[in-house]
């Protein structure tokens, strides 16, 4: 087994068995030790899925330490608004759900980004779509995601996928694998990608092609 590969189940077997101590709510040498052993055991049981020397995810402290501060200021951001709208007489909320089309294949960092999301008040992600697709006449079997999210302020749609895929990249920078780096570079266009519009206080996905609801098209 290759150093990187034992580092990898290393670094899962301390997550069990951390979160095997928590379960119990008391740090002891029996539960630590007890943690290691069901550790060893899952991953024997469910061994971790081989990956190539392309899907390493590797940290750089640097772009990690400018995600956190962006984060950060989203955050700050994101809580005087929702406040605002609190005191405020007139609400100026127009919530909806906006299709943001994702650059990068990778679950792990389509996770990552709907997580960060979901630590601004207001904002979460809320479905995940992927659709197969072609590149060159070969089939291509994990394509970027389409990433729904929920605004309450949905004023420009624009706007919220550039925050989105500025966050992704963000991501990327600061712990992406040379696979996903490689997918983020040359960011293609939104084009045909579903946006999401107000129809009456809810929110439907549409496909600017045609003008033709995804809902309707389904109950046709």
């Amino acid at each position: 087994m290759k150093a990187r590969q034992l580092r990898r189940y290393g670094f899962y077997a301390t997550g069990l068995a951390v979160a095997w101590v928590m379960l119990w709510d008391r740090v002891s040498a029996a539960n630590i030790v007890g943690g290691l052993l069901v550790a060893g055991v899952l991953l024997v049981i469910f061994p971790l899925r081989q990956v190539g020397e392309d899907e390493y995810v590797v940290l750089h402290p640097v772009a990690f330490g400018r995600l956190a501060a962006s984060v950060l200021g989203q955050l700050v951001v994101s809580n005087l608004l929702v406040a605002r709208e609190v005191i405020s007489p007139s609400s100026e909320l127009l919530t909806g759900i906006v299709a943001c089309p994702m650059h990068t294949s990778s679950p792990k960092l389509l996770s990552t980004v709907a997580n960060i999301l979901a630590l601004s008040p207001g904002t979460m992600a809320v479905d995940a779509t992927s659709t197969s697709r072609s590149d060159r006449g070969t089939q291509v079997a994990n394509p970027p995601a389409t990433l729904y999210v929920h605004v309450l302020k949905r004023t420009d749609i624009g706007d919220v996928r550039r925050k989105v895929a500025r966050l992704e990249r963000q991501v990327v920078d600061a712990f992406g694998s040379a696979r996903d780096r490689l997918e983020l570079a040359g960011t293609p266009v939104d084009e045909g990608v579903p946006m999401a519009i107000d129809t009456g206080g809810a929110a439907r996905v549409v496909d600017p092609g045609d003008g033709r609801s995804v809902d309707d098209e389904a109950q046709s």
